[in-house]
């Protein structure tokens, strides 16, 4: 037998290198698959993720959204009242469309505020509206009343007692009653417009509950329903609100928040089909809306639905930016 040991002759070596380039090949087609299959799933957990906490944010706060209702003038993207409620009419009587959307987009809205419970203030109370009064004497006239000087809703910090997490200073505030009243024209009551009770709101400095200032204020309505002045003072609520059934009226004290969600330009605006944003969240403090919560980056927009104003059910979505 006839040994060769000469080694690999040209087309050996040529048919080696072949193979091998092949299989090298696969291999670094098959590792750069895999690593941008990994990007892709990093990318898409972290947007999800980011989805999520948002979404759980808001979850927290729309649990408490009841004092929004009827209360907060937001306009949706037809122009229409975002929360407006009707509970004591069918869909039928009404006129205009029911269901209302807003879409937060850099080139559209960029705000939306609510006005929810402060749970961790402590829970609803019932507030005797005698407490915040000095009662003169009583006269001899029975159809004459006894004399009220107003003095503070926490007077002989009786609110203080039975909420301490109320009466601290710059929280807000909210009083209201269940009765709920409409507007009256001629002589006779809108049903088109939703019923809603006489509210006011303030901060607390000191001994006494301040109302709102700053142009977002005007997005909460604080005047009286039925005649549309002004409540500009917690003791005008008092003297003006209506009574339950004929009988005496019952006053609810609340802590709330003032939640305003924003967009703003995304600092990295490359490698997406439409510029892409950042939903902030900041809570009305002392006067302003400081220290904001970034919720979620790179988004192209929040959106907010409701399907009827029938029902109290808000829908909402935070929908990332599509990249390229």
């Amino acid at each position: 037998m006839r040994i060769n040991n000469r080694g690999f002759s040209i087309a050996e070596l040529m048919v080696a290198l072949g193979i091998a380039s092949v299989a090298v090949g696969l291999v670094a087609s098959t590792q750069i698959s895999l690593i941008k299959d990994q990007i892709r799933m990093r990318k898409n957990l972290e947007a999800n993720i980011d989805e999520t906490l948002a979404e759980r944010i808001l979850f927290n706060d729309f649990n408490g959204l009841d004092p929004s209702y009827n209360n907060m003038n937001v306009k949706d993207d037809n122009g229409l009242s975002f929360f407006d409620f009707y509970p004591d009419v069918p869909q039928s009587y009404l006129k205009q469309r029911v269901d209302r959307e807003i879409n937060l987009t850099l080139d559209g809205k960029t705000e939306f505020y609510i006005l929810t419970q402060d749970k961790s203030a402590g829970g609803l109370l019932i507030y005797d509206p005698v407490m915040a009064y000095n009662v003169g004497a009583s006269s001899a006239d029975f159809n004459q009343a006894a004399s009220l000087s107003f003095v503070s809703i926490n007077r002989n910090a009786w609110v203080a007692a039975q909420r301490p997490g109320f009466w601290k200073a710059n929280k807000t505030l909210m009083l209201d009653t269940p009765a709920k009243v409409r507007v009256v024209t001629g002589g006779k009551v809108d049903l088109q417009i939703p019923p809603r009770s006489p509210i006011f709101v303030g901060t607390v400095s000191g001994q006494s509950l301040n109302p709102l200032t700053g142009s977002f204020a005007t997005n909460i309505l604080t005047t009286h329903p039925e005649t549309g002045a002004a409540i500009d003072s917690a003791d005008t609520f008092l003297r003006t609100v209506p009574s339950v059934g004929g009988g005496q009226s019952i006053i609810r004290l609340r802590a709330v928040k003032i939640v305003k969600y924003y967009l703003v330009k995304d600092t990295q605006t490359q490698g997406f089909k439409t510029t892409p944003s950042s939903l902030y969240r900041a809570v009305y403090d002392n006067g302003s809306f400081s220290n904001p919560q970034l919720l979620a980056d790179k988004i192209d927009r929040f959106t907010l639905r409701r399907d009827s104003v029938l029902k109290r059910m808000i829908y909402f979505k935070v929908n990332k930016a599509e990249a390229l």
